[in-house]
């Protein structure tokens, strides 16, 4: 998990709007197979959008690309006669994004369609707003008056903003883009296959590299591009090995067209080693890549990246991420990156994850929720959950609560359990969260509701609900949960599954019976803490208000604030923090709570030995 500092940070630079301009979000009216309205939210400098094959990873990062300026998304996505764009719904195929327009003092939107142009029939460019698509009219400007900064009269204009984008699918180099993939083109009766062919033009790309020349013609056409011929700087070097786990002397990185292709070549130096990426892994050559064009990058860059866990273990994955940490909180970069990495997901915070599926009855990618834990992304992934007990609590007091329990057992205890809060309360828990754990049979999870959400009579056990009365165990889940939970199962147009919903709806009440409990007491986390706590004479003097409000009053009050400013979540959560401090750890509520926690993890692994 990233650090709570790195965390910190990074979330302070967009809070202070330290990163302008940058991609608050992107939605999708009419776009590839992705639900209408499909919309991604930015809220942390590094996103990673995970989901199986299919589910339009890559299409999401490639209208990132087209959004800044007039870049042109139909260098990626062109219509073909085998493999044409129809258009339908009603319109073109387009995508909307906002950033803050420093010269209104407001989030502004700019719409991207494709258009046929006589030169180019997969054009995309800004165009004016669509009230249909949920887009506000321009505002207007009176006769005279100059435009506001980053407008016409007819539309906002596209952000400026430098885009690095790197599919490490394609991104190979130029030893492997001839040799594995490219065709054997030569007069030369020497070059009979493709290792005369590198031999030949082999000593050619020595001398460049030797000497750093910028330029040189082979047979009548120039071979070195884009002025690329140099050697990696101090600190790409570090970053280099950082993240490969080894020691490089020196690396060099050239662009030429020697192999008849357009490509990079690397040419490392380790541990009186010398070669170039012929004889490295791939896994080098793709961090060289990502880390010169990073660090080569304009400040505020927009950086996507497309799988660059391609042949990388999990350990340089992990120490990537550090690296594109680092970067971030030093360049103000914002980074995208589709990805199938449990490594990468594992480190980045919920409202970073962006885990998008196919929903099996309409066969529509959507993205159901703008936070996840990565729990949920391994759901997806098929990867298996590592074996900690997840403890799942609504809010982050409740998690508070949680950890104190624990804490009167020390360290090795406490390191069992991870304790972890949802956004979005019991709802988006019963409706969304544990549907998924209950299919997975996730038996190392326990959701405890607030106290507040405990019914006056638990669900009955489907054991005892005959099969002909299957609407008891619907309304059942009904009655406790308040949610009209979803059960994605096979189907089509002629409708769900219904014997494998049933049973999904028998397996979900089994699972919720074993793995779901409740807070002590019979109301919020607010209220336990506010009746238990150690009151001062502060806490004393407040009355007449909820437990929410009396927190948010005692801040006021503690921080000597007036009451007409506002105090944040934050600084109201520390002074529930220091409340809860204040309740002894053998607090009977507490103890209790600590008894089920132990007992839970207790009977868990004694089903794995069995």
């Amino acid at each position: 998990m990233t650090s709570p500092r790195d965390k910190t940070a990074l979330i302070s630079l967009l809070d202070k709007k330290k990163m302008e301009p940058y991609v608050r979000y992107i939605r999708f009216p009419q776009y590839k197979n992705l639900a209408a309205d499909t919309r991604v939210d930015f809220n942390y400098p590094i996103t990673a959008l995970v989901g199986a094959n299919g589910t339009n990873k890559s299409s999401i990062l490639r209208a990132l690309y087209g959004a800044p300026g007039y870049n042109n998304l139909g260098n990626f996505w062109f219509s073909t006669s085998t493999d044409p764009i129809t258009e339908t719904g009603g319109g073109p195929s387009c995508f909307i994004y906002g950033y803050w327009n420093e010269a209104t003092h407001q989030i502004v939107e700019v719409l991207k369609t494709r258009v046929s142009k006589e030169e180019d029939p997969d054009y995309w460019e800004p165009s004016r707003p669509i009230i249909r698509y949920g887009m506000d009219r321009m505002p207007p400007v009176a006769p005279g008056e100059p435009l506001p900064d980053g407008r016409s009269m007819t539309r906002w204009n596209a952000m400026s903003k430098n885009v690095v984008y790197l599919d490490f699918r394609a991104a190979l180099s130029a030893f492997d883009k001839f040799f594995y993939h490219g065709e054997l083109r030569t007069k030369l009766n020497t070059e009979k296959n493709k290792k005369d062919f590198v031999r030949t033009r082999a000593p050619h790309l020595k001398r460049a590299l030797d000497t750093g020349m910028k330029s040189l013609e082979y047979r009548k056409s120039e071979r070195l591009h884009g002025g690329v011929n140099r050697v990696l700087v101090e600190e790409e070097l570090a970053a280099v090995g950082a993240i490969l786990g080894r020691k490089y002397s020196e690396i060099k990185i050239i662009r030429h067209s020697l192999f008849n292709c357009d490509a990079f070549s690397c040419f490392m130096t380790t541990e009186g080693l010398r070669y170039t990426e012929a004889f490295a892994g791939s896994g080098e050559f793709a961090v060289v890549r990502i880390v010169t064009s990073v660090l080569e990058a304009p400040e505020k860059s927009l950086v996507l990246l497309d799988e660059p866990e391609v042949s990388l273990h999990p350990g340089a994955q992990d120490r990537l991420l550090d690296f594109l940490t680092t970067i971030v909180k030093k360049h103000k970069h914002q980074v995208v990156i589709s990805t199938h990495s449990p490594a990468i997901v594992r480190k980045l915070p919920p409202e970073a994850i962006k885990v998008l599926a196919m929903d099996s009855l309409s066969g529509k990618v959507q993205l159901p929720r703008q936070s996840s834990l990565a729990d949920e992304a391994f759901f997806h992934l098929g990867e298996p959950i590592p074996g900690k007990i997840f403890v799942v609590v609504e809010d982050i007091l409740a998690q508070a609560i949680v950890k104190r329990a624990l804490s009167s057992e020390g360290e090795a205890v406490a390191a069992l359990f991870d304790v972890q809060y949802f956004p979005g309360g019991s709802q988006t828990l019963w409706g969304h969260y544990l549907p998924i754990y209950a299919a997975e049979a996730r038996d190392n999870v326990l959701v405890l509701f607030d106290g507040d959400q405990r019914p006056d009579e638990n669900l009955r056990d489907p054991a005892t609900v005959s099969a002909a009365d299957e609407a008891t165990i619907k309304a059942e889940i009904l009655r406790v949960s308040k949610v009209d939970v979803r059960f994605h199962v096979d189907g089509g147009r002629s409708g769900a599954n219904t014997a494998q919903q049933e049973a999904m709806r028998r397996v979900f009440v089994s699972w919720v019976l074993r793995n779901t409990d409740y807070l002590p007491g019979s109301k919020n986390p607010e209220a336990f803490v506010w009746e238990n706590m150690q009151k001062s004479a502060s806490a004393l003097s407040i009355l007449d208000m909820d437990a929410k409000a009396r927190f948010e009053k005692l801040t006021h009050i503690e921080l000597g604030t007036p009451a007409f400013e506002t105090v944040t979540s934050d600084e109201i959560f520390a002074t529930q923090r220091r409340c809860l401090a204040t309740i002894p750890v053998d607090h009977t509520d507490l103890a209790s709570l600590k008894t089920r926690l132990l007992a839970f993890a207790e009977n868990y692994r004694a089903n794995l030995q069995n």
